[in-house]
């Protein structure tokens, strides 16, 4: 009876429920669908939450970034990745596939540093807001160790900094070199891969057109309905 015992308690579980759905994602979700993947992920999540008083996701806020990075988005779509692979991917049960193509790719990705930052730019100006709720411009600093990556021939690319450094922006994905940045940087990073840094120049170029020309049908439609 104890021999027994001591096999069921040492059963060894798949590494995580990701696994456990790719070998039967119909038995477990009911649909061959990524949409009731996420909905099934949730709910475990938050029973082992509520079980256990800690929260550790077995799918990282970092594997959204790497969804908008592979599928060449603007953005992570707030970390709803699902929804984000479904912008590209129509049909439910394809991009459940897809999603596991993408936490494999995930899982091996090695990181190329393309530049480090300057040691003499790494002071900026940022607003904090002050205990009154006004608006504080002080002065901050970027990590030592931060660097711009990427992983595949993609556009965009990630800030990363070590964990010892607190970063807000710490392996976000950037479709550009303008976007949305805690502030301007291309000038403030030593370039270590020359032709992958003219690659992002490249790009940051044709961001800034596509801006430009969304910014102008915005304004053209403004002012069209004002006129009526």
């Amino acid at each position: 009876m104890d021999d027994t015992s001591e096999k069921l308690t040492s059963i060894p579980w798949m590494e995580s429920i990701v696994d456990t759905i790719r070998v039967r994602p119909a038995f477990y979700l009911g649909a061959n669908s990524l949409t009731a993947f996420w909905h099934f992920f949730q709910g475990y999540e938050m029973g082992r939450w509520r079980s256990t008083g800690e929260y550790h996701s077995e799918i990282p806020g970092r594997f959204a970034d790497w969804v908008g990075y592979r599928l060449h988005l603007h953005s992570n779509w707030d970390g709803l990745w699902h929804l984000a692979i479904l912008s590209k991917v129509r049909d439910e049960a394809v991009a459940l596939s897809r999603f596991f193509e993408l936490w494999d790719e995930f899982a091996r990705r090695e990181a190329k540093v393309v530049a480090t930052i300057r040691e003499d730019c790494r002071e900026y100006s940022a607003g904090r807001q002050g205990a009154d709720g006004q608006i504080v411009r002080g002065t901050e600093l970027l990590p030592k160790s931060l660097r711009i990556i990427v992983y595949t021939e993609d556009p965009g690319f990630f800030l990363e900094a070590g964990e010892d450094e607190k970063f807000f922006e710490n392996g976000w994905f950037y479709p550009a070199l303008d976007f949305n940045l805690v502030c301007p940087i291309a000038h403030r990073f030593n370039v270590q891969d020359e032709k992958t840094w003219n690659r992002l120049l490249d790009e940051n170029k044709r961001y800034r057109r596509n801006l430009h020309r969304a910014r102008a049908r915005l304004k053209r439609k403004e002012n069209g309905a004002s006129s009526i």
